[in-house]
């Protein structure tokens, strides 16, 4: 499957790091530098989606792009902005592309 270049958007891709603290808190912190990648991203929806992820669905975005780049669950996804505003969810491989799961980062 070839991508449409006209559809493709330009992200930003941060690896996300599980760091702790001096009490034991656990949290993720993303890297400073970024990876730009072209992928084509949209908005999530379906029954199937629907009930995968219920009242959650709203901040579910699907991504497709090309298997060049090394991406894995967790890591930061920057859509229009400089800083880390979805996250991977899913990713499913195929011969020549790959789908991601993303979901908005709520603060």
């Amino acid at each position: 499957m070839r991508l449409k270049r006209n559809r493709l958007k330009l992200c930003k891709h941060r690896k996300a790091e599980v760091k702790s603290n001096d009490e034991g808190g656990k949290r993720t912190v993303y890297s400073e530098q970024a990876r730009e990648i072209k992928a084509e991203v949209w908005p999530a929806g379906g029954k199937l989606q629907a009930e995968i992820y219920g009242q959650r669905l709203p901040y579910i975005f699907n991504c497709l792009m090309n298997l060049d780049s090394e991406i894995k669950e967790k890591d930061g996804f920057c859509i229009g902005k400089d800083e880390v505003t979805h996250t991977v969810e899913s990713i499913k491989r195929y011969s020549d592309h790959q789908f991601l799961e993303l979901e908005l980062c709520r603060k």
